[in-house]
């Protein structure tokens, strides 16, 4: 028997499938934000160009979608075209995301919106990005222009994607714009700050639209200790994991006892982390991610270097089971060559989570990341997680066998 056939468990009705998309990723020419900015000095090492030129493919790429069995897609809009001087907002950017919402709909496919995907404009990072003060009320503005014009044809919102990634790559790191490396102290003001903008971008959309369905997306790692009988490497998983997927959540007011300003948890599941107590200073107690080869953690690895861990979707879904709000996979995804093996990532995920909702786990839905492969941030375009390739001169999309895989669970409604 082929231990990746499937089980025929259902899902439940409604259930939604898809994949996600994000603006500086798909687009192209996305000349008014920082990384484009940064990409054009040299301080990154790829750019963008005019990625995979979705701003004009953007229907024949939902045909795409639709013709892969989804009955949902996530895409993000892109704050500087809509605002790309400060307090001047473009209409006909406005107009144009209502068309992308509108061919959505006419293809059947459920739009999840994400506000905020990483980039910024030029003249609000030239401000001091998410370090100044008035960092949410600029990004409340904003939003409230977006949720005016685009709020009755949407239900599903996400605020702000990964908000812990986003202060790791651009405080600690050092690897994003700003590139702050070690910045400790300003990586902890900016993420209250973006804890901030997401309440104050949660009450904008509900002033308007009051039975939308609002969240962030949180990107979700299982955290276990490297050596589960090493005492230190038990702490520095608990502190760590705490830090990296619980902080959030408690500065915008969600806990168990209340749901804050979330209407639902999306989680972006992709890999596990090993942690290991290592080195000195008032860091150590978040440890380290092992990077040992050892049995703990010597599973596949993507072309990104992150592990495949299904295993880890179960813990990650028991865990933000405690919100007690429907949970949302908002991405989920592989960086590979070898589409055989993202075949066998999509269904071992699957037959987690369809296992999770038979266990009573409330899940709104599926999103794969991504529709097809894209310009990958500081990557560029050499990872490639789509459903399907894309030629970046001719921009021709190849869908691959694995998109076939989801095709038929995401038309079936089980696995």
């Amino acid at each position: 028997m082929d231990p990746h056939a499937g089980t025929g468990r259902r899902f439940p009705p409604g259930f939604l499938w898809g994949a996600a998309t994000a603006a500086h990723q798909v687009e192209g020419g996305n000349h008014w934000n920082d990384w484009w900015q940064y990409e054009q000095s040299g301080r990154l090492p790829f750019e963008s160009g005019d990625a995979c030129n979705h701003l004009v493919l953007y229907e024949s790429d939902f045909d795409m979608a639709r013709g892969m069995g989804h009955n949902c897609h996530r895409f993000s809009i892109e704050w500087s075209r809509i605002e790309p001087v400060e307090g001047e907002f473009r209409h006909e950017a406005l107009e144009h995301y209502a068309r992308v919402v509108a061919a959505l709909h006419d293809r059947g496919l459920e739009p999840v919106v994400t506000l905020q995907h990483f980039t910024l404009p030029t003249w609000f990072a030239a401000g001091g990005g998410w370090e100044r003060k008035d960092a949410a009320d600029r990004f409340a503005r904003y939003v409230r222009h977006v949720v005016e014009r685009l709020g009755p044809s949407v239900t599903y919102w996400l605020t702000i994607n990964e908000p812990t990634v986003y202060v790791l790559q651009a405080y600690i790191n050092g690897a994003w714009p700003p590139m702050r490396c070690g910045a400790w102290v300003k990586a902890a003001r900016v993420l209250r700050h973006l804890a901030k903008a997401h309440v104050a971008a949660f009450d904008a959309i509900k002033a308007q639209r009051p039975d939308a369905m609002v969240s962030f997306a949180h990107h979700a790692l299982w955290m276990e200790p490297c050596n589960p009988q090493r005492r230190l490497d038990r702490l520095a998983t608990r502190i760590r994991d705490y830090v990296y997927n619980g902080l959030f959540y408690w500065l915008i007011g969600a806990s168990p006892a209340k749901a804050g300003s979330l209407d639902y948890v999306g989680l972006n599941y992709y890999t596990r982390c090993c942690v290991r107590f290592a080195g000195r200073g008032p860091t150590a107690l978040l440890g380290r991610a092992c990077r040992l080869a050892h049995h703990a953690h010597s599973g596949p690895r993507s072309d990104v270097d992150w592990e495949i861990y299904p295993r880890g979707l179960a813990g990650v879904l028991q865990k933000f089971r405690s919100l007690h709000l429907p949970l949302f996979v908002t991405e989920n995804g592989l960086a590979t060559e070898d589409d055989a093996l993202r075949c066998r990532f999509i269904e071992d995920h699957v037959e987690v989570l369809a296992h999770a909702i038979d266990n009573g786990i409330d899940v709104l839905g599926y999103l794969h990341w991504s529709l097809m492969d894209n310009h990958e941030w500081d990557r560029g375009s050499a990872p490639h997680f789509g459903l399907a390739a894309v030629d970046r001169v001719s921009q021709e999309r190849t869908p691959r066998r694995s998109a076939s895989v989801l095709a038929q669970i995401c038309r079936a409604n089980s696995h």
